[in-house]
C-alpha cells in the first residue's frame, strides 16, 4: 500500500463559503430580556411562555399584540419579524407548536433562526426552548443554525476575501459555560464534518477527479490526531485484482483511487466500524449512458464517499471513544472506447465474476471491491455501505427516507434509532429471497442487473454478496436524499452531506455500550 501526502489541487480557485457566510456562535446566561435585538419562541396558538413572556413584558405587551394582530398561530417552523418594539430593535418570532420533542427539531429551530436573521447585522440574542430528553439544548440549535448557513460559493477567477461574520447569534442557555463546551467539544464537530461532505458533493466534476478527490482527503486529515490516510492508484488497484473498481474506472482518462481513512479513538484492540462509501465522481452511465436531462446532477454520485469522509472527520474531531475507517472507492464512470460494454465479464477482488448487464449499474461494482479490501484489511465489527445507488430507493420512498437493507434484525433496528436521534431518516426494505436467485448469470457468477426485479432490492442484494458472514452488515440506499432540489431549515438547496450525522449517532451508541 502506498500512502500519498499531496499538497497543490486544482488549477481554478474555489470560492469557498467566506466566514461572513456564516453567523458567528456566541453562548451567554438566560436571563430576562431588557433591550436589543432577540429571538422568542411562540408555542401553539401564539402562546408566550418563559422568556418569550418576559420580554413581552419589558415591550408592555406590544409582542402579545402583534401575534394577535397577524393572527400568528406559532406553528413549528412559522415565523413573523417585528420592528422597533418596546424596547426592542429587532424580534424574530419562531413557531415551536406543541413543543421541541428532540434534537432534530432543535436543530431545525437553530436553522430557523438562522435563516430568519441572515440580514440581520447584529447581536442577536436567542432563546432556546427545551426539548425533552436532550442536554445541552443550546449548543444543539447551535449546530442547526450552522447547518443552515451552509453556502458553497460559486467558481470565480478570483475568490471572495474573508470577511469577519455580520450576525453573532449568541443562544441564551441555563449555564453558558457548559454550553460553550458542548459546542466546542462536540457539536461543532457534526458541522464541520458535514461541511466537509458538502463541499465535496457540491465541487464541479471537471474538478472532481478520483484523484482530486483523494488529495482533499489527505489535505483535510494533515495534523488531525489518530488518523491515518492511505491511497492506493491505479496500479495497486489492478495488482490487487479489483477487478470490478479498475473496470468501472477504465473508460476515463482520470483513472481510479481508493482511499482509507482510519481513525483509532477506542481500544487498540477494538476492530473498527468500516463505512464503505460509493465515490463515484462523475457517472454518465458509461455505455449505457444516461438521459441527458438532469446528468449535471450526477457530480453528486460519490455523496456516500463523501459522507464516509465527513463522519470520520467528525468522529476524530471530537474524539470519540470508538476506532472506524472510512473506505472510499472512487471512479469516473465514462464511455470511452475504453470503457467496459454490456456484456463483458469483469473479475472482483473477491474472486467472484460480474456480468455486466447494464453500465450504468456501476456503484454496486466499486462498492463490491471496496467492501472487501474493507473486510480483508480491518476486520471490522460493523461494516456499512453508503451509496447514491438506484431510482428505485427514491420511487419507494421519495425524499422522506434513505432505504435501509439488512438481514440482522438487531442491526436494523440500532439504525433505525440512529436516524431518529439524527433527524437523518431511514425506512427498512426487504431483500427477497427471488431477488438472491435474480443474482445469478449465465455466464459469470453474478450480474449487475435483473431484469423485472426490485432495483432498489437488487442492488442491495448485489453488495450483500461480498459481505462476509462473520460481518455484520448494513447497506444504505440515499439516492434520494442526497441533493435538496428546494433545501429546508438545516439542509439548505444542494448538496445535504446525508449520513454524517447518521454515523456519529451510530458511533455515539457504539461508545455507550
Amino acid at each position: 500500500m502506498k500512502r500519498w501526502i499531496i499538497a497543490g489541487l486544482s488549477v481554478l480557485a474555489l470560492a469557498m463559503p467566506a466566514a461572513a457566510d456564516v453567523p458567528a456562535i456566541e453562548f451567554a446566561k438566560a436571563e430576562r430580556p431588557s433591550k436589543g435585538v432577540f429571538v422568542l419562541p411562540v408555542g401553539k396558538g401564539g402562546e408566550l411562555e418563559g422568556l418569550s413572556k418576559e420580554a413581552d413584558r419589558a415591550a408592555k405587551g406590544a409582542i402579545a399584540e402583534a401575534i394577535t394582530m397577524a393572527s400568528f398561530k406559532g406553528a413549528m417552523g412559522q415565523t413573523l419579524t417585528l420592528y422597533g418594539v418596546g424596547p426592542f430593535s429587532a424580534v424574530l418570532l419562531v413557531g415551536t407548536g406543541e413543543g421541541l420533542k428532540s434534537a432534530t427539531d432543535l436543530q431545525t429551530y437553530g436553522g430557523t433562526v438562522g435563516r430568519g436573521t441572515s440580514a440581520w447585522k447584529a447581536n442577536v440574542n436567542v432563546v432556546v426552548p427545551d426539548a425533552a430528553d436532550v442536554a445541552q439544548d443550546a449548543a444543539i440549535a447551535a449546530q442547526g443554525a450552522m447547518l443552515g448557513a451552509y453556502d458553497f460559493g460559486k467558481w470565480r477567477a478570483t475568490a471572495k476575501p474573508a470577511a469577519e461574520p455580520t450576525v453573532t447569534l449568541t443562544f441564551l442557555a441555563p449555564d453558558a459555560n457548559a454550553a460553550r463546551r458542548a459546542w466546542e467539544s462536540d457539536a461543532r464537530a457534526v458541522t464541520e464534518g458535514v461541511f466537509f461532505a458538502r463541499d465535496l458533493i457540491s465541487t464541479p466534476s471537471n474538478i472532481k477527479s478520483p484523484a482530486w478527490f483523494a488529495d482533499q482527503v489527505v489535505e483535510m486529515f494533515q495534523g488531525v490526531p489518530n488518523v491515518t490516510v492511505t491511497v492506493l492508484d491505479e496500479a495497486q488497484i489492478e495488482a490487487l485484482g479489483m477487478g470490478a473498481l479498475y473496470g468501472t474506472g477504465q473508460g476515463s482518462a482520470r483513472p481510479p483511487r481508493l482511499v482509507a481513512v482510519e481513525y483509532k479513538g477506542g481500544a487498540a484492540s477494538e476492530a473498527p466500524i468500516a463505512f464503505v462509501g460509493k465515490g463515484i465522481t462523475f457517472d454518465t452511465g458509461g455505455i449505457s449512458i444516461k438521459p441527458s436531462a438532469n446528468m449535471w446532477r450526477m457530480r453528486m454520485d460519490m455523496a456516500g464517499a463523501a459522507a464516509s469522509a465527513g463522519a470520520i472527520l467528525t468522529l476524530a474531531k471530537r474524539n470519540a471513544k470508538v476506532n472506524a475507517v472510512a473506505v472510499l472507492p472512487l471512479a469516473e464512470n465514462m464511455p470511452d472506447g475504453n470503457a467496459i460494454r454490456p456484456g463483458d465479464v469483469l473479475t472482483s477482488m473477491s474472486g467472484k465474476t460480474i456480468e455486466i448487464i447494464n453500465t450504468d449499474a456501476e456503484g454496486r461494482l466499486v462498492l463490491a471491491d471496496g467492501l472487501w479490501w474493507a473486510q480483508e484489511t480491518y476486520k471490522p465489527k460493523l461494516a456499512v455501505t453508503i451509496a447514491t445507488l438506484t431510482g428505485a430507493v427514491g420511487g419507494a420512498l421519495g425524499s422522506d427516507y434513505a432505504g435501509l437493507f439488512t438481514r440482522d434484525d438487531a442491526l436494523a433496528d440500532r439504525f433505525l434509532a440512529a436516524a431518529d436521534a439524527s433527524g437523518e431518516a431511514l425506512w427498512r426494505l426487504p431483500v427477497h429471497p427471488n431477488t438472491f436467485s435474480a443474482l445469478k448469470s449465465d455466464v459469470a457468477d453474478v450480474k449487475n442487473m435483473g431484469d423485472g426485479a426490485p432495483g432498489a432490492s437488487f442492488g442491495a442484494a448485489f453488495v450483500m454478496e461480498w459481505a462476509k458472514k462473520e460481518t455484520p452488515f448494513v447497506h444504505l440506499d440515499i439516492a434520494a436524499m442526497a441533493w435538496q432540489n428546494s433545501g429546508n431549515a438545516v439542509d439548505p438547496k444542494g448538496a445535504v452531506g446525508y449520513g454524517v450525522r447518521l454515523f456519529d449517532e451510530l458511533a455515539r451508541d457504539y461508545e455507550a455500550k
